[in-house]
């Protein structure tokens, strides 16, 4: 079983995206991090979720972040730092909707021969009722730049997971539901488990297994719910408590 570590937290009580918690998280044992990344106001590339603190960085130019408080990493930096993090790959999770970010941080993955280890991610697509910062385009983009690029796609709101598969094929998608705000967790989990019911998920996920993409569940820190997808076959769980995961896998409730 994959353990991802969300924004590359070994606790949900940590902010994430910071030196200190992805060397925490590589300590730990996890298989793969994941991190945002966005441009600040002058086109740097850094390793921020939009709107996480105030003020929002992505709205900051490099220089006045760089004296600011806080301790954020360019792109670049991260990338040198995963280099030394010897069979952790990542996926870098795009948050704004811009081609020239995904454009740059190609180039720099490829420059870092990273390629192989690096996952660009982005919503399948946005629903109506829901905000979110990029979509499954830009990864397409990203395949354009470098027909090699990996790419995940998250699915909180496609139920046809064959025909997402068809249309992207990625080579590796996330299922699950959203967690905030709470009214949306509550919508996207009750959908979500009344269509695994009646589509028969366990078929579509084993059928996109074997051709060769990984399926991937997220974000999840109950143990309940990392069972139940355990239960449905995934290939990983995205946490921020990977030590969960590590300690169901140690009481072999985890395969």
């Amino acid at each position: 079983m994959e353990v991802i570590s969300h924004r590359g937290r070994t606790s949900p009580h940590e902010l994430g995206n910071s030196l200190r918690s992805f060397i925490s998280a590589y300590n730990l044992g996890v298989t793969g991090i994941e991190t945002d990344i966005s441009f600040t106001a002058d086109k740097r590339i850094i390793i921020y979720h939009p709107d996480s603190t105030k003020p929002n960085l992505a709205d900051m130019k490099w220089r006045d972040i760089d004296k600011s408080v806080f301790k954020v990493m360019q792109l670049n930096d991260f990338l040198s730092l995963l280099k030394s993090f010897s069979d952790t790959f990542c996926c870098l999770d795009i948050k704004q909707n811009s081609e020239e970010l995904v454009k740059k941080a190609v180039e720099m993955v490829l420059d870092k021969g990273l390629q192989n280890r690096i996952y660009f991610t982005a919503f399948e697509k946005k629903a109506r009722w829901i905000t979110i910062e990029s979509h499954a385009g830009l990864l397409l983009l990203a395949k354009k730049i470098y027909p090699k690029t990996k790419i995940q796609i998250i699915t909180t709101t496609s139920w046809n997971l064959l025909e997402v598969a068809d249309k992207y094929n990625p080579d590796a998608m996330s299922i699950g539901w959203l967690l905030e705000p709470l009214p949306v967790r509550l919508i996207t989990k009750s959908l979500f488990k009344a269509k695994v019911r009646t589509l028969n998920f366990k078929k579509q996920i084993s059928e996109i297994q074997r051709r060769g993409t990984k399926i991937w569940a997220g974000i999840f820190n109950d143990p309940e719910d990392m069972n139940y997808f355990v239960d449905l076959g995934v290939d990983g769980i995205f946490t921020d408590s990977p030590g969960t995961v590590f300690e169901l896998i140690e009481k072999k409730k985890i395969p």
